[in-house]
């Protein structure tokens, strides 16, 4: 057991670990259908490794420091596994006055080990407000939200670029990306209604293009233009994103048939229906994280730095004479301990 300890301690393994680290975390950081997660194979390895070298090196018992160092760095690859394991990386738009929808979440990447609780998750979104500067420089983003925590209360917060929220396990942070959404109305030829919201591009990045596509719920496919009566202009110092008061136009070309536009509280007749442009509302785009482990990961990562300071103090420094003796010189130059 302890000759294959010994083996599994080797450097030339460390050596093989850390190329193969490397290696896949490139390979997996450019392939999105491979993924970061490839990378859990080599710390594995580096994760026995160090545990033998721990296990086996009779020189840790001896030098304090050193051991504290290899312990830290194993937490940091045992952190690291776990993350890559347990996290959870995706974005969502979620439209003013609404709430989250977790079926509309776009997964970016996904643990094999991560048990997905986006579900269970109760937020709703409230006013936004973005400030910018002149030459339409964003200077802050505030958004209100409203959630529910575990313990059953509605908690509201403000998320902007230095704020995010907490929401079980699950970390919700305001992006950049956010615009202008329709709401529309829609009346069936048979009667039915329904009510739902048609997000335009990010604004004011494709203020010029305000232009999507619409399909209506009787299949008919609607190229929508929202357009406002002024445009935003690069000298203004006070201008702010979030206002849904702007007078504005809608454009509808159905497929193959000529431009029709309406105003706000106005309807338009298609095939299969009536659609009535009931409000303007503004989206916000989150990023959602969950990685658990990162806090832990800073304190192994503390730990293998006062690790190998001590190391390094208890080499480089010189040993202090022992308390209570004395040093003296004779005739020769020679020290004499009292």
């Amino acid at each position: 057991m302890i000759s294959f300890l010994r083996q599994l301690a080797s450097l030339r393994l460390t050596l093989l670990g850390m190329i193969l680290l490397a290696v896949l975390a490139v390979i997996g950081s450019r392939d999105a259908d491979i993924g970061t997660g490839i990378t859990v194979v080599p710390l594995v390895i580096l994760i026995a490794n160090l545990l033998a070298a721990i296990l086996t090196n009779r020189s840790f018992r001896t030098q304090t420091g050193l051991l504290v160092f290899h312990i830290g760095l194993l937490l940091v690859f045992v952190c690291i596994g776990l993350t890559l394991l347990l996290r959870y990386d995706g974005h969502v738009e979620i439209l003013q006055g609404g709430a989250f929808d977790a079926g509309l979440v776009e997964t970016v990447e996904q643990g094999r080990w991560h048990d997905n609780r986006l579900g269970n998750i109760e937020l709703y979104q409230g006013e936004v407000r973005v400030n910018y500067l002149p030459g339409l420089n964003r200077q802050d983003t505030r958004s209100m939200i409203e959630y529910r925590a575990a313990s059953g209360e509605l908690r509201h917060i403000t998320v902007g670029d230095t704020q995010a929220a907490n929401i079980d396990g699950y970390r919700f942070a305001a992006t950049f990306n956010k615009g202008y959404a329709l709401l529309l109305q829609w009346t069936g030829a048979d009667g039915r209604e329904l009510l739902g919201a048609v997000h335009m591009p990010s604004f004011p990045s494709f203020d010029w293009k305000q232009v999507t596509t619409w399909t209506t719920p009787a299949g008919q496919d609607i190229e929508l233009e929202l357009k406002f009566d002024q445009r935003v202009s690069d000298d203004r110092a006070d201008w702010s994103f979030g206002r849904t008061d702007l007078p504005f136009s809608v454009h509808f070309t159905p497929a193959g048939e000529i431009q029709r536009s309406i105003r706000s509280g106005e309807s338009v007749q298609l095939a299969g229906g009536r659609v009535n442009v009931v409000d303007l509302r503004v989206w916000m785009a989150y990023q959602i994280e969950y990685l658990p482990f990162l806090p832990w990961m800073f304190v192994a990562a503390m730990l293998a730095i006062i690790g190998l300071t001590l190391h390094f103090a208890r080499r480089v420094l010189p040993a202090s004479a022992p308390l209570g003796s004395r040093a003296e010189e004779d005739d020769y130059g020679h020290i004499a301990r009292a």
